[in-house]
Protein backbone atom coordinates (compact mmCIF):
# COMPACT_ATOMS: atom_id res chain seq x y z
CA UNK A 1 0.00 0.00 0.00
CA UNK A 2 1.34 3.49 -0.55
CA UNK A 3 1.74 6.29 1.72
CA UNK A 4 0.75 9.21 -0.30
CA UNK A 5 -2.08 10.35 -2.28
CA UNK A 6 0.21 10.93 -5.10
CA UNK A 7 1.75 7.64 -4.92
CA UNK A 8 -1.96 6.12 -4.55
CA UNK A 9 -3.14 8.12 -7.54
CA UNK A 10 0.10 7.03 -9.49
CA UNK A 11 -0.52 3.22 -9.15
CA UNK A 12 -4.31 3.60 -9.63
CA UNK A 13 -3.24 5.30 -13.42
CA UNK A 14 -1.39 2.43 -13.74
CA UNK A 15 -4.11 0.81 -13.45
CA UNK A 16 -7.29 2.77 -15.53
CA UNK A 17 -10.32 0.65 -16.14
CA UNK A 18 -11.80 0.42 -19.43
CA UNK A 19 -15.40 2.58 -18.67
CA UNK A 20 -17.89 1.30 -20.80
CA UNK A 21 -20.69 3.85 -22.37
CA UNK A 22 -24.15 2.30 -21.48
CA UNK A 23 -25.99 5.67 -21.89
CA UNK A 24 -27.09 7.80 -24.70
CA UNK A 25 -26.92 11.06 -25.26
CA UNK A 26 -30.70 11.89 -28.25
CA UNK A 27 -29.65 15.43 -28.51
CA UNK A 28 -26.23 14.34 -29.90
CA UNK A 29 -27.06 10.81 -30.52
CA UNK A 30 -23.91 10.02 -28.63
CA UNK A 31 -23.18 7.21 -26.48
CA UNK A 32 -21.19 8.27 -22.93
CA UNK A 33 -20.58 6.77 -19.82
CA UNK A 34 -22.95 6.76 -17.07
CA UNK A 35 -22.06 7.65 -13.55
CA UNK A 36 -22.96 3.69 -12.46
CA UNK A 37 -20.98 2.62 -15.57
CA UNK A 38 -17.78 5.09 -13.99
CA UNK A 39 -18.34 4.08 -10.04
CA UNK A 40 -18.63 0.25 -10.98
CA UNK A 41 -15.20 0.10 -12.73
CA UNK A 42 -13.23 3.25 -11.22
CA UNK A 43 -14.26 2.48 -6.88
CA UNK A 44 -12.65 -1.26 -6.76
CA UNK A 45 -9.15 -0.37 -8.03
CA UNK A 46 -9.60 2.94 -6.31
CA UNK A 47 -10.40 1.09 -3.04
CA UNK A 48 -7.45 -0.98 -3.92
CA UNK A 49 -5.09 1.95 -4.06
CA UNK A 50 -6.52 3.48 -0.44
CA UNK A 51 -8.37 6.24 -2.19
CA UNK A 52 -12.22 6.87 -1.73
CA UNK A 53 -14.26 9.34 -3.53
CA UNK A 54 -16.70 11.55 -2.10
CA UNK A 55 -19.50 14.58 -3.43
CA UNK A 56 -22.05 15.78 -1.52
CA UNK A 57 -24.06 18.82 -1.55
CA UNK A 58 -23.67 21.84 0.56
CA UNK A 59 -25.65 25.31 1.52
CA UNK A 60 -23.26 28.32 1.54
CA UNK A 61 -23.44 32.24 1.40
CA UNK A 62 -23.31 31.75 -2.17
CA UNK A 63 -25.94 29.33 -2.86
CA UNK A 64 -25.57 25.63 -3.04
CA UNK A 65 -22.43 23.94 -3.93
CA UNK A 66 -21.96 20.41 -4.72
CA UNK A 67 -18.22 19.62 -2.83
CA UNK A 68 -16.21 16.59 -3.72
CA UNK A 69 -13.18 15.03 -2.40
CA UNK A 70 -10.69 12.48 -3.46
CA UNK A 71 -9.10 11.23 -0.04
CA UNK A 72 -6.27 8.86 0.49
CA UNK A 73 -6.15 6.61 3.92
CA UNK A 74 -3.31 8.96 5.33
CA UNK A 75 -5.73 11.66 5.26
CA UNK A 76 -4.53 13.92 2.21
CA UNK A 77 -7.52 14.52 0.15
CA UNK A 78 -8.14 16.99 -3.39
CA UNK A 79 -11.05 18.90 -2.91
CA UNK A 80 -13.23 21.51 -4.46
CA UNK A 81 -16.72 22.90 -5.31
CA UNK A 82 -19.04 23.31 -8.09
CA UNK A 83 -21.63 26.02 -8.06
CA UNK A 84 -25.32 25.01 -8.85
CA UNK A 85 -28.07 27.02 -10.35
CA UNK A 86 -30.10 29.18 -8.12
CA UNK A 87 -33.94 28.08 -8.18
CA UNK A 88 -33.86 24.41 -9.17
CA UNK A 89 -35.92 22.21 -8.07
CA UNK A 90 -35.33 18.94 -5.89
CA UNK A 91 -35.51 17.05 -9.41
CA UNK A 92 -33.39 19.43 -11.10
CA UNK A 93 -30.38 19.86 -8.28
CA UNK A 94 -30.64 15.76 -8.41
CA UNK A 95 -29.50 15.91 -12.22
CA UNK A 96 -26.79 18.51 -11.44
CA UNK A 97 -24.79 16.29 -9.00
CA UNK A 98 -25.08 13.23 -10.87
CA UNK A 99 -23.77 15.31 -13.64
CA UNK A 100 -20.97 17.12 -12.03
CA UNK A 101 -20.52 13.72 -10.02
CA UNK A 102 -19.65 11.65 -13.65
CA UNK A 103 -17.50 14.89 -15.19
CA UNK A 104 -15.85 15.38 -11.16
CA UNK A 105 -14.85 11.88 -10.80
CA UNK A 106 -13.50 11.75 -14.50
CA UNK A 107 -11.65 14.30 -13.91
CA UNK A 108 -9.90 13.55 -10.72
CA UNK A 109 -9.05 10.56 -11.23
CA UNK A 110 -7.36 10.85 -14.72
CA UNK A 111 -10.43 8.47 -16.80
CA UNK A 112 -11.50 9.22 -20.11
CA UNK A 113 -14.44 7.85 -20.28
CA UNK A 114 -16.05 10.11 -23.36
CA UNK A 115 -15.26 10.93 -26.32
CA UNK A 116 -12.65 13.16 -27.14
CA UNK A 117 -13.58 16.19 -29.51
CA UNK A 118 -10.71 18.38 -29.68
CA UNK A 119 -12.98 21.02 -28.22
CA UNK A 120 -15.36 21.56 -30.86
CA UNK A 121 -18.18 21.26 -28.70
CA UNK A 122 -16.63 23.67 -26.55
CA UNK A 123 -16.43 26.00 -28.91
CA UNK A 124 -18.99 26.41 -31.63
CA UNK A 125 -21.98 27.98 -30.39
CA UNK A 126 -24.84 25.49 -31.53
CA UNK A 127 -23.12 22.81 -29.40
CA UNK A 128 -22.62 25.14 -26.20
CA UNK A 129 -24.00 23.97 -23.34
CA UNK A 130 -26.02 26.26 -21.57
CA UNK A 131 -24.98 27.84 -18.42
CA UNK A 132 -26.54 27.91 -15.26
CA UNK A 133 -28.46 31.49 -15.43
CA UNK A 134 -29.57 30.46 -19.07
CA UNK A 135 -30.83 27.21 -18.09
CA UNK A 136 -33.08 29.09 -14.92
CA UNK A 137 -33.94 31.72 -17.53
CA UNK A 138 -35.65 28.72 -19.83
CA UNK A 139 -37.30 26.95 -17.08
CA UNK A 140 -38.49 30.19 -16.23
CA UNK A 141 -39.95 31.01 -19.71
CA UNK A 142 -41.26 27.28 -19.92
CA UNK A 143 -43.16 27.67 -16.30
CA UNK A 144 -44.36 31.40 -17.36
CA UNK A 145 -45.63 29.95 -20.77
CA UNK A 146 -47.63 27.21 -19.02
CA UNK A 147 -49.74 29.18 -16.06
CA UNK A 148 -53.71 28.75 -17.29
CA UNK A 149 -54.73 31.07 -14.74
CA UNK A 150 -53.53 34.74 -13.26
CA UNK A 151 -53.40 33.17 -10.19
CA UNK A 152 -50.64 30.39 -11.34
CA UNK A 153 -48.73 33.04 -13.13
CA UNK A 154 -48.22 35.30 -9.85
CA UNK A 155 -47.39 31.67 -7.77
CA UNK A 156 -45.04 31.26 -10.77
CA UNK A 157 -43.39 34.98 -11.10
CA UNK A 158 -43.19 35.22 -7.52
CA UNK A 159 -41.13 32.01 -7.29
CA UNK A 160 -38.36 33.10 -9.96
CA UNK A 161 -35.12 34.16 -8.41
CA UNK A 162 -34.69 38.35 -8.62
CA UNK A 163 -32.23 37.85 -11.46
CA UNK A 164 -34.60 35.59 -13.67
CA UNK A 165 -37.11 38.63 -12.85
CA UNK A 166 -34.70 41.06 -13.61
CA UNK A 167 -34.47 39.15 -17.31
CA UNK A 168 -36.08 41.46 -20.33
CA UNK A 169 -37.36 37.85 -21.91
CA UNK A 170 -38.58 36.64 -18.36
CA UNK A 171 -40.56 40.21 -18.53
CA UNK A 172 -41.87 39.90 -21.66
CA UNK A 173 -42.94 36.54 -20.93
CA UNK A 174 -44.79 37.37 -18.12
CA UNK A 175 -46.39 40.44 -19.59
CA UNK A 176 -47.59 38.56 -22.88
CA UNK A 177 -49.04 35.56 -20.95
CA UNK A 178 -50.90 38.18 -18.78
CA UNK A 179 -52.56 39.42 -21.29
CA UNK A 180 -53.67 36.25 -22.53
CA UNK A 181 -55.01 35.21 -19.16
CA UNK A 182 -55.80 38.96 -18.17
CA UNK A 183 -59.49 38.68 -16.45
CA UNK A 184 -61.56 41.25 -14.39
CA UNK A 185 -59.77 40.31 -11.59
CA UNK A 186 -56.12 41.57 -13.24
CA UNK A 187 -56.30 45.12 -11.26
CA UNK A 188 -54.12 43.01 -8.75
CA UNK A 189 -51.43 42.39 -11.34
CA UNK A 190 -50.53 46.00 -11.80
CA UNK A 191 -48.47 45.84 -8.32
CA UNK A 192 -46.06 42.87 -10.14
CA UNK A 193 -42.88 45.01 -10.80
CA UNK A 194 -39.66 43.77 -12.06
CA UNK A 195 -37.46 43.67 -8.58
CA UNK A 196 -34.11 43.64 -9.17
Amino acid sequence: MTDTLTSALVAFQTELPDVSKGGTNPAFKSRYATLPDITKAVFPILAKHGLAFTAYPDETDHGTVLRFELRHVNGDKIAGAFGLPEGAKAQEYGSWFTYFRRYVLSSITGITPDEDDDGNSASTSRTRRPTAAENAITVALQKINAATSLDELRTTWDGLNPQVRADPAVVAAKDARKQVLEAPVAASWDAIEVKP
